[in-house]
Order: C-alpha cells, then structure tokens, then sequence
C-alpha cells in the first residue's frame, strides 16, 4: 500500500514538474521600460524606441474617443512599467503587453476605450467578453442607439458579405457606419432598410444590394467583429464571430 502510495505521490510531482516547465516556457519573460512619451492610446516611447500595445486598436486623431484614449494611457508617461515583448509590427513597433496597476492592455478594452484587434490566441475569450462587458456597460465608444436591438448580422467572411436584417420594420440607415475591428470602414447612403447584404466587393448597387468597392477583402476567415454606428456615432450593433 505504501509503495502504490509512494508511486501516486511521484507520478503527480512529475506531472506538476512537467506543467510548471511547460508554463515557463511559454510565458514571455517581462522587464521594465520607462516611458519618456505616449503618441496615441496604444502607442508609446520609450528612450527613443516605439511600443506598440497589442491585442487593441484606439482611435485615430480625427476619430471619436481619441482624446479620452490617450489621456488614458498618458497615466503611464514618465514612469516605470512591466513589458512583455511579443514581435515586431509592419512599422518597426514592438508589440507589448504592459503591467501597470493590472493588465493594461485589457482594462483599455474593459474602459471602452478602444476595439479588440488581431488578438493573440491564447487570449481571444479574455478580450472578447471584456469588450462585450463593456458594450452591456456603454462604456467609453459604446453608447448604444435607440436601434441597437433592432438590426440581425449575419457575415459570410469567405463570400465577403454582411447580410444586415431588421427587426423593427424599415428603418433609414443613411450614413450608418459599417466598422471592422481594424480601420475599414462603410458608409451607408440613403436605404431604407428591411434586409440588405453588403458586399466587400465592386458592383452597383440596388434595394437588396450595396457594394463597398473595397480592392482588398474586408473580413477575416477566422475571426472579426462587425460594428455598426447610427448618423450620430452611436452603437447600433456589435456582432463578433469566430471567438
């Protein structure tokens, strides 16, 4: 009984042994940088040196919620953070995760400060129920229409279409904003609409039909969100798929 005991005992040390180097070597290990200027809410400098926060994407200077995004992150300027290093962007930009009082990255979403975007795998449900909290929340971008129940997404992403359905009988989406997680963005001319599909690619439109004549495609395979602001930049729908 004491050796059966004994080799139970010395399987699970083996097995805890075993986790434990597997976690290792698959965290990233982190160091301290100091922040010597924040250019935007997901960008900083450091001694001349670019960071780039992965995992989100904040507005641009002329986009809603720019300010409110980079006073946000200016709480980390001229102090000392935790960095996680993870690769390199087409820019030449570090991708980062940052520590400073939590998990930066993560409460930027949890504000409604900015969109997910090209999450790391290991973290797709951590941020996408992060940025869905937030919209139950109207948080920061996430002011909701007085129509966001009322519009049905569908997305075919291999077809590059978005197929958008009203619940609330015909409604006038002129100058809607139809938003990916990245910068792409749609705006609707006047339709009224009951059921429209958008197409990523070029053609004419028409009552059942409209083409965003994009050159590239639009939505990704695997995964993406589809967003849509009423004329006043109000959230009128938030519909991820894939996560």
């Amino acid at each position: 009984m004491k050796r059966k005991s004994a080799l139970i005992l010395s399987l699970l040390l083996t097995l805890l042994i075993a986790t434990n180097v597997f976690w290792f070597q698959f965290q990233e290990p982190r160091k301290t940088v100091f922040v010597t200027e924040v250019i935007d809410g997901d960008t900083f400098k450091s001694e001349g040196k670019s960071f780039r926060l992965m995992n989100i994407n904040t507005p641009e200077k002329s986009e809603k919620g720019y300010n409110e995004a980079k006073q946000y992150l200016s709480q980390i300027e001229n102090k000392e953070v935790e960095i996680e290093e993870i690769s390199t962007d087409m820019y030449g930009r570090t991708l980062v995760r940052v520590y400073h009082q939590g998990y930066l990255n993560l409460k930027i979403i949890q504000e409604g400060l900015g969109k997910k975007f090209l999450v790391h795998e290991s973290e797709l449900s951590l941020f996408n129920n992060a940025e869905k909290e937030a919209v139950e929340k109207e948080k920061g971008l996430w002011e909701k229409s007085d129509l966001f129940n009322c519009l049905e997404i569908t997305v075919f992403p291999s077809k590059e279409i978005v197929k958008i359905k009203s619940r609330c009988g015909k409604i006038n989406i002129e100058d809607f904003i139809v938003a990916d997680e990245s910068r792409k963005s749609y705006k609707f001319q006047d339709i009224p609409l009951s059921e429209v599909r958008l197409h990523s690619s070029e053609g004419t439109d028409n009552e059942t039909d409209v083409f965003w004549n994009s050159k590239s495609n639009i939505w990704n395979n695997d995964r993406d969100t589809v967003y849509i602001f009423d004329h006043e930049g109000l959230l009128a729908s938030h519909s991820p798929y894939g996560y």
